[in-house]
């Protein structure tokens, strides 16, 4: 029998998740209501993101953070997106500070491993 669980992420910005999610062509309803069938949960949730394969929902705790609300029995699942989401959310965080600080992106290489390299250069 399947369970509503919740995972917790270090994800801040809803801006930056929704854009990580679009980089990643994931669908996504906004302010929506995402039920767990088996587990009796129905809520407002700030993000209710569908994969081919699973759906979950996302929303803010008390720590300011966004956490995953999901069954376990697709908890396999949706850390694989998961990862995608936060690389992608990583990778517009720190080219967005970068440029607060004055650098500019150079250049990006995505690697065979997945690894995605940046070179940024600020001119005094």
């Amino acid at each position: 029998m399947s369970k509503f669980v919740k995972v917790k992420t270090e994800l801040r910005d809803l801006r930056m998740i929704k854009q990580s999610l679009e980089d990643l062509k994931l669908d996504y309803s906004e302010n929506a209501v995402w039920k767990h069938f088996f587990g009796g949960f129905s809520g407002k949730v700030d993000l209710v993101v569908k994969t081919p394969a699973v759906s979950f929902g996302l929303r803010k705790n008390e720590q300011e953070l966004y956490e995953v609300l999901a069954d376990d029995m697709q908890v396999k699942s949706i850390k694989v997106t998961l990862q995608k989401v936060q690389q992608r959310y990583a990778y517009h965080k720190v080219v967005e500070e970068t440029a607060k600080a004055g650098f500019e992106l150079v250049e990006e290489k995505v690697g065979a491993d997945k690894v995605i390299r940046l070179t940024v250069r600020r001119w005094n």
